[in-house]
């Protein structure tokens, strides 16, 4: 009989090409917060991790070189199976924000530079702790 009545480990997974962005990103939410932070260096590194071991949030860059948002989107999705982590959009342009807003792989969708306080708010609305 497991007796263990900790919650689980939230886990977030911050995807970009920019590897200074994720390293600087994950550090802040993981020193910032209690959930537990996974980088990935582009989509394909993300999907390949989704599908190992799905997170509960994706922080996904919607202009990344060489992949559209919108579709390394539908492919975390896919492989993330039946865990479907909630996927918020991360981008500079406005446009491209408020196409993710009304798309439904999205949960959320936020301006980056993001306000780390902002971001924090939006993880716990997504995924709110056990």
């Amino acid at each position: 009989m497991n007796l263990d009545f900790h919650s689980p480990q939230r886990r977030v997974m911050v995807v970009d090409n920019d590897h200074d962005l994720v390293d600087s990103l994950c550090e802040w939410i993981g020193l910032s917060s209690d959930w537990t932070v996974v980088p990935a260096y582009g989509a394909a590194e993300a999907i390949a991790q989704a599908g190992s071991a799905p997170p509960d949030v994706i922080l996904l860059d919607m202009e990344m070189a060489g992949a559209d948002g919108f579709e390394t989107a539908e492919r975390l999705g896919r492989a993330s199976g039946a865990k479907h982590s909630a996927i918020l959009a991360l981008t500079g342009n406005a446009d491209l924000r408020d196409a993710a807003l009304s798309d439904p792989r999205f949960r959320a969708s936020m301006l980056k530079p993001a306000d780390p306080g902002q971001l924090l708010v939006l993880l716990s609305k997504l995924v709110p702790e056990h």
